[in-house]
Parts: structure tokens; C-alpha cells; sequence
């Protein structure tokens, strides 16, 4: 349920022009979210793993947000690419 709400959330930013620097920042706190909730269902999913209990849904769900990670953190370095530098920029 994370990985669809931070996708929406995501696309809806993508919709509204943002400065890059804003952008980074809003992925880095997605990446963490995203990080905490994975995270807790690994967690979960061991603890019921231990007790014997079906868990392939639970690891499917938990392939989908390590996925979404890994969007998001190239999202994050795509966004990082596209700022010149200061040096591009001819500040230094």
C-alpha cells in the first residue's frame, strides 16, 4: 500500500514544476519513508516466517518497495544530474 501512495505522490509532484533542489529533498524524504516501511515489513515478514506461516505474498510486496527504492533513489540522482553545477554555472 506504501509503494502505491508514495508512486501517487510522486506523479503528482512530477505534475507541478519544482525547483530540482525541492525535488531532491522530497525524494530524500520518500527514500526514507520508504526505507522505515521496508524496514518494519522485513521484520514482520520474519516473524512470520519463524512461526511457519505462508509468507509469499508478504515477500512479493516486499520485492515491489525495494523496487520502488530503487526508482526512487535513480529518480533522486536523474533529478541531481540535471542541476549544473556551480562551476556549469560559472560561480567558481
Amino acid at each position: 500500500m506504501l509503494a502505491r501512495s508514495s508512486v501517487e505522490r510522486v506523479g503528482a509532484t512530477a505534475a507541478v514544476s519544482r525547483a530540482p533542489i525541492a525535488q531532491i529533498e522530497r525524494f530524500d524524504r520518500l527514500i526514507r519513508e520508504a526505507e522505515i516501511r521496508l524496514e518494519e515489513q522485513e521484520s514482520l515478514v520474519r516473524q512470520a516466517s519463524l512461526v511457519g506461516r505462508n509468507t509469499a505474498r508478504e515477500d512479493f510486496d516486499l520485492q515491489k518497495m525495494r523496487l520502488l527504492l530503487a526508482i526512487l533513489r535513480e529518480a533522486k540522482e536523474r533529478v541531481r544530474a540535471s542541476v549544473p553545477s556551480p562551476r556549469e554555472r560559472g560561480e567558481g
